[in-house]
């Protein structure tokens, strides 16, 4: 077990309550906006994803790690999935941080909503699906293709389905492979290195570490390509990335 060092103590303090005081202070109007907005309209609303691009963008600045982003120009402004992997709860503002302020909806598991805070938040900006059910997450594949089919909004999706504290690749769920030919979007791979160092799975002290992100080009399924294989080709290009 790494030790505990004072230095990471005051810094580990000091980011979380810079990060309280931000999400207070945006919590109010994002509050007014959820509540009284329609939600066929908050899937698209431009101050929505402007205060959250804020949430996104200053909760990293708050963790004060050196962060180093390659390929975001890969990211279309046209309307794509975009599957990361999963290694840390800082791969949502990581991931949001990339899309300046556009529209963008989550596809979240359905254990987040045991948390009280995310039981009321996630569903005004995920669809939250029950992997554990076949049924059940088709629904939910279903459910976010009528939200966002048609609409600018962007979709990220973790396809590993839950967070690793290792470097590797792990294997992915097929859900985003469902939502790629139904809705005929490319998928945006993002690989995210070393969050987990910094900040990993069930952990309180954040740990000192540069973290990277590496945005690929946008991977089209082909017409006569098979489910199995598209899912092979988005996760071999996950693998096949190196940390510089």
């Amino acid at each position: 077990m790494k030790s505990i060092s004072v230095g990471m103590i005051i810094r580990s303090l000091f980011s979380r309550l810079l990060v309280f005081l931000l999400m207070a202070a945006l919590a109010i109007p994002m509050l007014l906006i959820m509540l009284l907005m329609p939600k066929k309209w908050r899937a698209e609303s431009k101050l929505l994803f402007w205060l959250t691009n804020i949430l996104y963008v200053g909760s990293l600045k708050c963790i004060f790690m050196p962060i180093v982003v390659r390929g975001k120009e890969n990211i279309p402004d046209s309307p794509v999935i975009i599957a990361a992997n999963h290694q840390s709860a800082l791969d949502i503002p990581l991931v949001g941080s990339l899309l300046d302020c556009h529209p963008h909806v989550w596809l979240a598991r359905s254990e987040l909503m045991n948390s009280w805070v995310l039981r009321f938040v996630l569903p005004y900006f995920a669809v939250v699906a029950d992997v554990n059910s076949p049924m059940k997450a088709m629904r939910s594949l279903l459910k976010i293709i009528s939200l966002v089919n048609g609409k600018r909004c962007h979709l990220l999706i973790f396809p590993e389905g839950q967070r690793h504290n290792d470097d590797d690749v792990h294997e992915f769920f097929g859900g985003f492979v469902i939502l790629a030919k139904k809705m005929g979007r490319p998928v945006v791979p993002v690989r995210i290195f070393n969050a987990n160092k910094v900040y990993a799975r069930d952990a309180f002290w954040a740990r000192w570490h540069p973290i990277t992100v590496v945005v690929g080009k946008p991977l089209l399924m082909g017409e006569d390509e098979t489910d199995e294989a598209f899912r092979h080709r988005v996760r071999q290009w996950f693998v096949e990335q190196k940390e510089e």
